[in-house]
């Protein structure tokens, strides 16, 4: 039995991760999410990105996670295909 100043929240069940990608979507890109989203529509790889932008494959993929979580899809094909569909790219 909990007490009353315990209360459940529905989104303590819910895994962290998706839990995230919620808090995410709907939310704006930001200009580097835009550069980095039309060098990965455009083939490139994450290696080619961290290359131009000359900074490291951690942050070209930390910012592809948070690209995929605003547009709530999980791969770079879905990704291309959202943002062309709401005029991104």
């Amino acid at each position: 039995m909990s007490s009353p100043d315990q209360t459940c929240h529905p989104m303590d069940s819910v895994p962290t991760a998706i839990r995230k990608r919620l808090n995410l979507s709907g939310k704006p890109l930001t200009p580097t999410e835009l550069e980095i989203l039309r060098w990965a529509s455009e083939g490139k790889t994450i290696w080619e990105i961290s290359q131009i932008r000359a900074t490291s494959e951690a942050a070209v993929k930390f910012h592809l996670r948070n690209i995929y979580g605003k547009l709530d899809v999980t791969n770079r094909v879905q990704a291309k295909n959202e943002a062309t569909r709401q005029g991104l790219c």
